[in-house]
């Protein structure tokens, strides 16, 4: 990846780490689920979160693509979200990669995403 991306991408995860006080990392994935760029809030930092943000960003990158494949039917999927027994997590298309947000459960998800959304659509 060159240089001007990845700071392309890191301007782009700050502005999203900075929308919400709540928010704990994001990470953008390639369309195989690999981490192009991940950043996270020191606050926020949880072992136990890293450990399983694998798992969970095959979950939300099987959700995403699968959901994809019914596009024409009702329409593209604009975000994805769990809830987590201790955070939440989202997942937006970005482009051909996916955008994984994880956040603390203070949030209105429909709000935030809301948020998001219009970060993603103004930065394209």
């Amino acid at each position: 990846m060159s240089i001007t991306k990845t700071i392309e991408l890191d301007k782009f995860c700050k502005s999203i780490l900075s929308a919400d006080r709540n928010v704990r990392s994001v990470a953008v994935l390639d369309k195989k689920g690999l981490v192009l760029h991940n950043i996270s809030h020191p606050k926020f930092m949880q072992p136990s979160l890293e450990r399983w943000n694998d798992i969970h960003y095959m979950e939300c990158m099987f959700d995403i693509s699968m959901g994809a494949k019914f596009d024409e039917l009702y329409g593209p999927i604009r975000y994805h979200h769990s809830d987590k027994d201790n955070f939440m997590m989202f997942s937006f298309p970005y482009n051909k990669q996916v955008v994984i947000i994880t956040s603390t459960k203070m949030i209105s998800p429909i709000a935030f995403a809301t948020k998001i959304s219009n970060i993603i659509i103004n930065s394209k």
